[in-house]
């Protein structure tokens, strides 16, 4: 199967979830022997930038020294990873202008990045808090985007959750058997149904089965539900089966259920318990 990991991105802002976040992505790298590329963004506000290359855009007019302090842990983060791997992982940065979530999009389009990885901080309650958004950014790159909760590992994968509603997911199925030839895991195929697309939905999880079966030596279960909600569905059961890695694709797969989701961002990603790869199913 084609190497479907070369490049990983980790956006970092030296919090203790960005720390986390660097010891999942040599996690990765190490198991699929891939690079790690940090980015970290300066928000700057006008008041105190300069224009560059157009009214909308601004760099602070000290960026040298501004930056000074932030390409230092950079350069500490990059020296880690090369340590730990014994020069067998090769570790790059870059710090730019502009806002998160249109930062990394900007960079992971101008560059040849093949997974973003995004570190959570636990939180006590229920939501975790979250500044990028992981759909967007799916969506608006055409790259795999894993958010990865902080008491969560990457180094062994056992059970992967694939969700299976009106259509063949062929990409979401892609990453899934990547990963679970790589760690050996079961592929659970999920399909959520509600009572007008229950045949559809049980013709694409028959399809995705045999679709997987046919090209690999994969273990694969199947289960359907009955729900409204894909993603409430998806994290009752991740939860219940005790699943270590989700695959979703953004939008109504990652919608929690509430009449204010959207508004509000309750994206599945900020619940469920494993980490969640999202993928554009495009």
């Amino acid at each position: 199967m084609q190497k479907l990991f070369n490049k990983i991105l980790v956006p970092v802002d030296f919090s203790a979830s960005a720390a986390d976040a660097t010891d999942k992505a040599f996690e990765i790298a190490k198991k699929y022997d891939c690079s790690i590329h940090f980015l970290n963004v300066v928000i700057i506000s006008p008041f105190a930038a300069i224009p560059v290359a157009g009214p909308a855009a601004f760099m602070p007019s000290d960026f040298p020294g501004y930056t000074a302090g932030r390409k230092q842990k950079l350069e500490e983060l990059c020296s880690r990873i090369i340590s730990l791997s014994e020069n067998k992982i090769h570790a790059g940065y870059n710090i730019i202008c502009g806002t998160w979530n249109q930062g990394i999009i900007d960079f992971v389009n101008d560059n040849e990045i093949d997974l973003v990885l995004i570190g959570q901080k636990v939180s006590m309650l229920r939501k975790r808090s979250m500044i990028l958004n992981p759909d967007l950014i799916a969506e608006k790159t055409n790259i795999p985007v894993i958010t990865v909760p902080s008491n969560r590992r990457l180094t062994r994968l056992y059970s992967i959750v694939i969700p299976i509603t009106d259509f063949l997911p062929v990409r979401k199925l892609m990453y899934g058997v990547y990963m679970a030839l790589n760690f050996e895991a079961t592929i659970k195929l999920l399909g959520i149904a509600n009572e007008s697309t229950k045949d559809k939905v049980q013709y694409y999880l028959f399809k995705a089965k045999k679709l997987i079966l046919d090209n690999c030596e994969v273990r694969v279960e199947c289960e359907t539900v009955i729900s409204e909600n894909v993603a409430d569905a998806v994290n009752h059961f991740a939860i219940h089966e005790s699943a270590d890695l989700v695959i979703v694709n953004p939008g109504t797969q990652t919608r929690m259920p509430g009449l204010l989701s959207s508004l509000f961002g309750n994206i599945l990603q900020k619940y469920t318990v494993p980490p969640v790869l999202t993928v554009s199913p495009v």
